[in-house]
């Protein structure tokens, strides 16, 4: 039996929100995309290896998956597709200081589309276009302990700094799943409709006591 989960890209326009989503989707990267205009939804079957009691369950989620629109005309759309939303991919460019800046604007609008309940859902924080800082084309303007601390202060699992455009499709289903495994543990399974208040194994601590996946 799968279980259902929904998962939402946020972020500012231009962070790489519809790269990562049509990657996972196609495995393919594209140079530019045109900004996304409301939601696009895609369906990803995922199967993890899960530790319960000493003993290893495999379990399989069927995600509803949905890109959304940064641009603040599109706001309203995406606010309704905070409801039931079991997993959250909250992306900033670490090039670009702004849209580091407004991941404290993005977390308050959740809490009150979610009427703050963070038992709900799992917030997971991903830096990306790493690969523009690697190639010097672009300087580093957020620093990853600022992300980490950003993560303490909202509550959120830190997802680490990727690049969509250099990582391997076979290795970023791998960080989905670490992300599927990481949200399970932080709601439990839904019934009739409705998450259960049952935590599932513990978070790794890291420094500063932000909650981690590596």
């Amino acid at each position: 039996m799968s279980i259902n989960y929904k998962f939402i890209l946020i972020g500012n326009s231009g962070v790489g929100k519809t790269s990562i989503f049509r990657k996972l989707s196609t495995g393919e990267f594209h140079e530019k995309n045109i900004s996304t205009i409301g939601i696009e939804k895609k369906s990803l079957d995922v199967s993890i290896e899960i530790d319960k009691d000493g003993k290893t369950e495999k379990k399989t989620f069927n995600i509803s998956f949905f890109d959304t629109a940064g641009q603040e005309k599109f706001r309203a759309v995406t606010l309704s597709y905070y409801k039931e939303t079991d997993g959250i991919l909250l992306l900033y460019d670490i090039t670009d200081r702004k849209s580091f800046d407004n991941v404290s604007i993005w977390v308050n609008s959740i809490k009150e589309a979610i009427e703050g309940n963070e038992s709900k859902y799992a917030i997971i924080l991903i830096g990306n276009k790493l690969d523009l800082v690697e190639e010097e084309k672009k300087e580093r303007q957020v620093t990853e302990e600022e992300a980490k601390e950003a993560c303490e202060t909202y509550k959120m699992i830190w997802g680490g700094e990727r690049s969509t455009k250099t990582i391997k499709f076979e290795e970023l289903n791998e960080l989905f799943a670490e992300y599927v495994k990481e949200v399970y543990k932080k709601v439990g399974i839904k019934v009739t409709g409705k998450q259960t208040s049952k935590k599932i194994g513990n978070y790794k601590k890291k420094k500063k006591g932000c909650l981690g996946i590596f």
